[in-house]
């Protein structure tokens, strides 16, 4: 069925070459009308085949071909009875009414139906129909005329014909104006309209309008413009051709394409290039006649309605533009841009409240972009229920908004408190329910005169920004800014390079504790602990300098220095005579890192360690911060044999029953509870229930700040594995460990000695 067209096309090429090669007139115009026919017949195929949204346009072209068709079969027939064809007659009454049917089918399948925004494309029509009106008027229909007028019923023909082909060259200006020219069917109904306008206008400028019969060139116009419509029908394109809903903008920016500009340009040219022909001409003013004035101003208005269009376009442009410059594409609030705006208009001083969603990224992580995209859309819906309308409500980038006001409107406080509140409710999507924190930073503009020069809009938000970050440590999850955080900031930055020297100059070192078996009482084991010996002469424990390291990707090449440093002076030791298991810390960002299970194997086989002798301790709090992602990273080393230990166990809010889940084998007690088992029953019985929950699970149980005789003595009692503390050992550097060991080793030997004995 879709090749039908191409059938249809190849037919109508052979009729149009039988048409001047048959030997008589007669079989020519049964050709001719056999053709038209033919047009007329595929048009209503095609319908009926493609179904077209726009049926009745189609039905219309075919019955304005249909009123030609017959038209041709009236003339031929009278030409045949009488032997010549009066003018005007029936056969001209039919070929007029083709005219508006005809094109009032193809208004139907340009517009369907009428739309105040058409206006644009209507003026353009009409500019280019008084155009070519003028110019038919003033060189054929006006010759024709001489100096008679229009007069009789032979006259008002003369003139309704280049009247019709000027209404369907207006209808042509409309077609090429839509917005469906890529369809192919739409593409050959324009340029079978053209050829029509162009076939009638020479016959009118050549004054053809005699009866002749005789078979002329300008014939094929009409003849190819029949096969080009019946094409057009037949063609699979013709059904899409459907009326688009577009924005009264669109359809302003396309009455104002390339080629329409051009084409209107031509046009408006068009009654001073007449009147200059008319002066060279030497015809006096006087006689120039009333067509020639009356289209000259009406195209001065038609041209000023189009300027003035085109200055609303451009204006409406302009607003829309910068409403999208200062909008975020996805929420609908202001953005970044939008915010700086309002900050340097406001006169006097401003606040602004950052709000940023804690563990957003996990969110992403978790549930995929899409969803958290949504989060973020009800986040928005909900900050608007905080803001007023003298409160300018932000996005600015990713999972931080911002609530921007005068200082005199805005009371801080309440402000942070209310998101505070809104934030408790679960947030409901799609089919899941999220419980969703959000910290808040509060900054204000410093009054002028406090030593410091103003505050400008971007510094502003960088201090509640700031603050935000401040308020992600803070209980209440709200933090105002103060110029410590500015300190902090530049001194974290200061950390950050110093800390690259330090690793490149060999600063690091790693001092280790010894871990005692309570079964035993021998040393079995190690902490490697690291230690910055800074140039100023101090010496900085990991916690003053492994948070600016795990904010940025520093913290891997200091891990793999812990591990390839650790694992060196194991084998040195081991050289020594000297057996050890060692233990090493991992932050939450080693522990998701993609490369921390290839630079433990490395290391491993590099030291030649066995992987039992090596354990890995997480905090509680970084396993529990992803338990799925924990599971299998921490999966994945105990099927190497590497042992995983659960470090700072206590102070997290996982359950033991959560932690058996995870492929751990010990868990290392907090200090606060071995501190305080002494003198605090609680403590007491919080480490005898975890030591046998543990036993019962299968894990071993390490007790970390053992300070006294008395607390050793309680956790052998408890049956406790192993322990660590000043008691004990105190970290000591790789040297001098062995020494420490035996030292150790004897001194418990000596002690459980004299106590058996």
């Amino acid at each position: 069925m879709t090749a039908w067209w191409r059938w249809y096309a190849a037919l109508g090429a052979v009729g149009c070459v039988v048409y001047f090669l048959v030997p008589t007139i007669v079989w020519a115009q049964s050709v001719f009308a056999l053709v038209g026919a033919s047009a007329v017949a595929a048009t209503v195929i095609g319908t009926r085949m493609h179904r077209p949204a726009n049926r009745r346009a189609w039905l219309a072209i075919a019955a304005g071909t249909a009123l030609w068709v017959l038209g041709d079969i009236v003339y031929e027939w009278i030409h045949v009875t009488r032997g010549s064809v009066p003018y005007p007659s029936l056969a001209d009454a039919l070929y007029l009414l083709g005219y508006p049917i005809y094109g009032f089918g193809l208004f139907l399948l340009a517009r369907h139906k009428w739309r105040a925004s058409e206006r644009g494309h209507v003026a353009n029509s009409a500019i280019v129909m008084v155009a070519f009106g003028l110019l038919t008027w003033v060189f054929a229909v006006q010759p024709s005329l001489g100096g008679e007028g229009i007069s009789g019923i032979a006259g008002l023909v003369d003139v309704a014909y280049p009247a019709m082909d000027i209404f369907l060259l207006g209808l042509l200006a409309h077609f090429v104006g839509s917005r469906q020219w890529r369809a192919l069917s739409y593409r050959l109904l324009t340029v079978a309209v053209a050829l029509l306008v162009v076939t009638d206008t020479v016959n009118n400028f050549a004054i053809v309008s005699d009866s002749s019969s005789d078979r002329s060139l300008f014939d094929v116009g009409w003849i190819i413009s029949y096969v080009l419509i019946g094409v057009a029908a037949l063609h699979p394109s013709m059904r899409r051709i459907t009326n688009p809903n577009i924005e009264s903008n669109a359809h302003l920016m396309a009455s104002f394409t390339t080629p329409t500009v051009v084409v209107l340009t031509a046009a408006t040219l068009t009654a001073p290039i007449v009147m200059f022909i008319e002066v060279v001409r030497d015809e006096p003013i006087a006689q120039w006649g009333w067509a020639v004035l009356l289209c000259a101003l009406a195209l001065v208005v038609l041209v000023i309605i189009r300027i003035t269009d085109l200055l609303r376009l451009l204006h409406t442009q302009t607003v829309q533009l910068r409403a999208v410059a200062d909008t975020d594409h996805l929420t609908g609030l202001a953005n970044l841009r939008a915010l700086e705006h309002r900050l340097w208009g406001n006169a006097g001083e401003s606040t602004v409240l950052t709000v940023d969603i804690d563990r957003f990224k996990e969110i992403n992580d978790t549930f995929g972009r899409g969803l958290g995209d949504q989060v973020l859309v009800l986040v928005a819906e909900r900050l608007r229920g905080v803001a007023d309308d003298s409160i300018l409500l932000a996005r600015l980038a990713g999972d931080e908004f911002a609530l921007c006001g005068s200082s005199e409107s805005m009371d801080p406080a309440a402000l942070a408190h209310e998101i505070q509140l809104r934030f408790a409710t679960p947030f409901e999507v799609g089919n899941m329910t999220l419980l969703i924190e959000a910290s808040v930073g509060v900054a204000s503009t410093s009054p002028t005169g406090d030593g410091e020069d103003e505050t400008t809009p971007d510094r502003l938000v960088q201090r509640a920004d700031l603050a935000v970050q401040a308020a992600k440590a803070a209980q209440s999850r709200v933090a105002y800014y103060d110029r410590s955080m500015d300190r902090d900031k530049s001194e974290q930055l200061i950390m950050l390079g110093e800390l690259t020297t330090a690793l490149e100059t060999d600063q690091l070192r790693l001092h280790y504790q010894p871990q005692v078996d309570l079964t035993t009482m021998t040393v079995v084991g190690v902490e490697a602990l690291l230690r910055w010996h800074h140039p100023n002469g101090t010496v900085l424990s990991p916690s003053a300098f492994l948070p600016t390291a795990e904010r940025t990707g520093l913290i891997r090449p200091l891990t793999s220095y812990v591990l390839t440093h650790a694992l060196a002076q194991r084998r040195q030791w081991m050289s020594d005579g000297l057996e050890l298991s060692i233990a090493v810390n991992i932050s939450t960002r080693n522990l998701f890192d993609d490369t921390l299970i290839g630079q433990v194997c490395t290391a491993l086989k590099e030291f030649d360690c066995p992987p039992g002798r090596l354990t890995l301790e997480v905090t509680e709090t970084s396993a529990m911060t992803d338990p799925v992602g924990a599971t299998e990273a921490l999966s994945i080393l105990h099927a190497m044999g590497v042992q995983v230990a659960i470090d700072d166990y206590g102070t997290g809010y996982s359950s033991l029953a959560y932690i058996e889940r995870l492929p751990v084998q010990e868990l290392k007690i907090d200090r606060t509870f071995i501190g305080g088992m002494a003198h605090n029953p609680a403590h007491e019985a919080i480490v005898r229930s975890t030591v046998e929950l543990a036993r019962t699970l299968g894990l071993s149980v390490t007790a970390e700040g053992v300070e006294d005789e008395v607390t050793m003595t309680t956790l052998r009692e408890l049956r406790c594995g192993r322990a660590q503390g000043y008691h004990l050992g105190r970290p000591t550097s790789a040297d001098r460990l062995p020494a420490l060991v035996a030292e150790i080793d004897a001194r418990l030997n000596t002690a459980t000695g004299e106590r058996i004995s």
